[in-house]
């Protein structure tokens, strides 16, 4: 379709013009109405309500949604489907955040979309801008108008933030519904309780549509069950109704695991993320995926679920990158993922002294994910990623100075501070990068194309 837009270079700009919520510290007080669905409900009507039809696995949750989904759709498409997948945020490239059969959104679809959008976007902005979408609205259209036009069997999609009034609850009555493990995080927006963020995540829940819902802290489960029960959504819960069997894992050795749902089970399953976290987003994502082509040609097969876990990839989830010393990438960025993070390094991973490369978010609970993972530490750099939220390296010290004895030390650039923190550390010492996804994929960028000897 013919537009405004001839380059890619020149669509992405255009996009990024428009108010994105990740990069804000905080909304603007004027905002109080920017989480909704009449935005979205407009869009997507002017782009003919792409999404009702799509057969639609829909996933919440503060922790692991994104591994979930992804170990959800590789399942599927190992099955025979065809499978779109769409998550936030990205960690190499804005196009990884849609994706069909594993591969990531073309330069020229997305300028495609765009361009059959722009008429739209530019009228809106001409209106109140609180009838603009933002970003990730247009970027979650584009996702439903691509998954559509692809001849998707399956639509994954993850959460952006909260659930109820999460752009991707536009869909009326997605196949199934997940929730993963709920904590702390976006308290401003979702609340200060395990109760509060529990009820906003389960706004994804849908009339008589089955949910699989991972293990949860009693106050949030409770918060699902009434919220499920209000709707007839019967729900099937990993450690109760879908079990898991798992072997005690020897440090840096994966077992294989098994799952068992009300209809089968699943043996010789082994997942490459690394944690015992990863086996419990992996049950998740069985469960989802049988219940989602359960009625349909792509019925799942034990064979599919354990193919479709071993393909599994993902960037900064405990992602090792180099050894001698050992360099570890994730993408933890609250106290729950710090203390998943630290039991997984201590659990699987052998090492003389721990050394750090953090930078976080200014609005995140700073002190709480700093307590969790410098316990141990014996040196950090704290640096800071190009997003305006980023807190400044010297605020991050200053805190941790209060709150461990370890070596601290400041660096503007996340590479550089990966180069500071190596030269520090001895070969048999363990070098982690973590505290945002953002941090992840600027010392990832920084590396690529530069092999770490």
């Amino acid at each position: 379709m013919s537009g405004p837009f001839s380059s890619y270079e020149e669509a992405i700009e255009y996009l990024y013009h428009f108010t994105d919520y990740e990069r804000m510290a905080k909304p603007r007080d004027a905002a109080t109405s920017i989480f909704g669905l009449a935005r979205m409900n407009q869009l997507l009507a002017f782009l003919g309500n792409p999404e009702s039809g799509l057969r639609v696995v829909h996933i919440a949750g503060t922790k692991g949604k994104g591994s979930t989904a992804t170990m959800a759709a590789a399942i599927l498409q190992r099955a025979g489907a065809r499978v779109g997948l769409y998550t936030s945020p990205h960690v190499e490239c804005v196009r990884e955040r849609i994706m069909v059969n594993g591969d990531w959104i073309a330069q020229e679809r997305v300028v495609a979309h765009l361009n059959r959008m722009h008429p739209y976007l530019q009228e809106s902005l001409k209106t109140n801008e609180k009838y603009t979408p933002t970003f990730f609205e247009i970027f979650t259209a584009m996702a439903f108008a691509d998954f559509l036009a692809e001849g998707v069997a399956f639509a994954v999609l993850e959460v952006g933030l909260g659930g109820r009034l999460d752009a991707t609850n536009i869909v009326a009555t997605p196949a199934v519904c997940a929730i993963t493990r709920i904590g702390f995080d976006h308290m401003d927006k979702l609340g200060d309780t395990l109760t509060l963020i529990a009820s906003e995540k389960a706004g994804i829940l849908k009339p008589g549509v089955p949910a699989v819902v991972a293990p949860q802290e009693q106050e949030a489960l409770a918060a699902i069950r009434q919220r499920a029960r209000n709707l007839g959504a019967p729900l099937r819960i990993v450690g109760q109704e879908i079990a898991l069997h798992c072997p005690q894992a020897g440090r840096l050795c994966h077992h294989t695991f098994t799952v068992a749902t009300p209809r089968r089970r699943y043996d010789g399953l082994a997942v490459p993320l690394v944690g015992q976290h990863q086996r419990v987003n992996a049950a998740t994502a069985i469960a989802l995926a049988e219940e989602a082509a359960e009625a349909t040609p792509w019925r799942l097969s034990p064979a599919a679920a354990r193919e479709g876990l071993a393909s599994v990839s993902l960037r900064a989830r405990i992602e090792s990158i180099a050894e001698r010393p050992r360099v570890i990438v994730d993408g933890a960025h609250n106290q729950d993922s710090a203390r998943t993070l630290m039991a997984t390094l201590a659990g699987e991973f052998a090492f003389r002294r721990l050394l750090f490369v953090i930078g976080m978010a200014a609005d995140k609970d700073v002190d709480a994910f700093l307590r969790t993972v410098l316990e141990e530490a014996a040196l950090v750099v704290f640096t800071k990623s190009q997003n305006p939220r980023a807190a400044l390296p010297d605020d991050l010290a200053r805190r941790a100075r209060a709150l461990c004895s370890a070596e601290v030390l400041t660096c503007e650039k996340p590479g550089d501070a990966l180069a500071l923190a190596r030269s520090r550390a001895e070969p048999d010492d363990l070098v982690c990068v973590t505290g945002s996804f953002y941090i992840a994929g600027e010392v990832l960028d920084a590396l690529r194309g530069h092999a770490i000897p």
